[in-house]
C-alpha cells in the first residue's frame, strides 16, 4: 500500500471537505451493514484533461476506523434535465466516452483506518481524436470481505432455489477529456418563487439552459438584496454541472434566510458562477423582485 507522505491526515481532511464528490448508488453491486458512503473521501471531486494536461492524480482517504477495500472501474452516465445520473452502455446522441483514451493505477485499493492512497491517471489521446468533448466516470466499488458477505448470507433457507440480491454501494466521480478549444455559455431561465403553506417563500425553481461544445460547472446562490441594507445570502447549491449533450437542467434551491426574518422587500438575485482558473469565469444572472 503506498502512502502520500507529503500530505498531512488534516490537509486531506480540508481538501475532501472543500470538494466533496457526487455519491451514486448502483442497483447491481454488493453493500455492508457496516459500510457508509462517507468513509472514503476522495479529492479532486472531477477530473478535467484539457490542453497539454495529459495525467491527473486522484487522493483516497479511509477516515473509518476499519479497512476497506475498493475495486476501481469505469461506469457511463447521461444525466437527465433533473440532475440524475443514469447508467448507460452504448453511448446516445451527443454522447462521447472517455474511458477508451484513459489508463490508471491501482486497480483495486485496500486502505487501513485514517490511511491514504494516490490513484494515478494517464490520457492517451491520439492526434486525430476528433474536436468535442468526452466523459466517462470513475467508480470506486466497494468490496466486501469474505466474513461480512457470509453474514449476509446466513439465513435459514427453505425448500428451493433462492435468489437474492443484494445492492453494492460505490462512489463515483467524473472523468472529462477535451479536445480542441471548447466554449460554453449559460443563462437562467423562469425562476420563480415555491411558497409554502400560508405564502412563505421556501425555495427558488429556475431552468439553467447550456450552450456551446463542452459541459458546464458552477455553483448557483440566492442572495436577498434591500436598499440601505447588507446583502444577505440564503441559499446556495454548489457543484451545479450540465453534462454535454444536454442543454438544460432543472434545479430547486431551498431557502434559509436567518431567524425570524421575513422576506419582504427588495429582490432575489439568483446567480450561476463557474470559476475558471487564469480566466473570466461563467456567470450568469436574474432577479425576482419581492412585494
Amino acid at each position: 500500500m503506498r502512502f502520500i507522505g507529503s500530505l498531512s491526515y488534516r490537509y486531506l481532511v480540508f481538501l475532501v471537505m472543500l470538494f466533496p464528490c457526487r455519491v451514486f448508488a448502483e442497483e447491481n453491486t454488493i453493500t455492508s451493514s457496516n459500510f457508509s458512503l462517507q468513509d472514503l473521501l476522495i479529492t479532486p471531486k472531477r477530473v478535467v484533461l484539457e490542453g497539454k494536461t495529459r495525467s491527473a492524480e486522484i487522493i483516497l482517504l479511509n477516515r473509518s476506523d476499519k479497512t476497506l477495500s475498493y475495486k476501481l472501474l469505469f461506469v457511463n452516465y447521461r444525466m437527465t434535465d433533473d440532475g440524475k445520473m443514469n447508467s448507460i452502455d452504448t453511448p446516445g446522441v451527443g454522447d462521447r466516452f472517455a474511458e477508451k483514451y484513459l489508463r490508471f493505477t491501482p486497480r483495486r485499493v485496500i486502505l487501513e483506518p485514517q490511511q491514504t492512497q494516490m490513484v494515478r491517471m494517464q490520457l492517451m489521446k491520439p492526434d486525430t481524436l476528433s474536436a468535442g468533448e468526452y466523459r466517462s466516470h470513475l467508480l470506486f466499488q466497494v468490496v466486501p470481505s469474505a466474513s461480512e458477505a457470509v453474514a449476509q448470507t446466513e439465513k435459514k433457507q427453505e425448500r428451493g432455489i433462492q435468489i437474492k440480491l443484494i445492492p453494492i454501494y460505490g462512489i463515483s466521480i467524473p472523468v472529462i477529456v477535451r479536445q480542441g478549444s471548447l466554449k460554453a455559455s449559460v443563462q437562467l431561465n423562469n425562476p420563480h418563487i415555491v411558497s409554502e403553506a400560508g405564502g412563505k417563500v421556501k425555495a427558488i425553481s429556475l431552468i439553467l439552459e447550456r450552450s456551446g461544445d463542452r459541459s458546464v460547472y458552477g455553483d448557483v446562490t440566492v442572495t436577498w438584496k434591500r436598499p440601505g441594507s447588507k446583502d444577505i445570502t440564503v441559499g446556495e447549491i454548489k457543484g451545479v454541472a450540465i453534462y454535454t449533450p444536454n442543454a438544460k437542467r432543472e434545479v430547486l434551491v431551498s431557502l434559509s434566510p436567518p431567524k425570524d426574518v421575513t422576506f419582504h422587500g427588495g429582490q432575489l438575485n439568483i446567480s450561476f458562477v463557474e470559476p475558471q482558473d487564469g480566466t473570466q469565469p461563467l456567470t450568469a444572472e436574474s432577479t425576482i423582485p419581492l412585494p
